[in-house]
């Protein structure tokens, strides 16, 4: 994802896409924040239906662009 911590992206604002969340825990739960990106482990067989909800998704007013990885 295009956001990260230079944008003010921590856990506690990931933590706010429950749904998310949940899709991420029954793939693996790896959340990794880096400066200017996010990544997120998921089932495979989760992924595009997430990635299509999060690039209609905005986060502190930037809009998501998400792609496999």
């Amino acid at each position: 994802m295009n956001v990260g911590e230079e944008m003010g992206v921590g856990l506690q604002t990931w933590s706010a896409l429950s749904w998310v969340n949940r899709a991420a825990s029954n793939g693996g739960g790896t959340v990794d924040i880096r400066e200017r990106h996010l990544f997120v482990d998921v089932a495979a067989e989760h992924a595009p239906s997430i990635i299509s909800k999060l690039n209609r998704t905005r986060i502190k007013n930037q809009k998501l662009k998400v792609k496999l990885a």
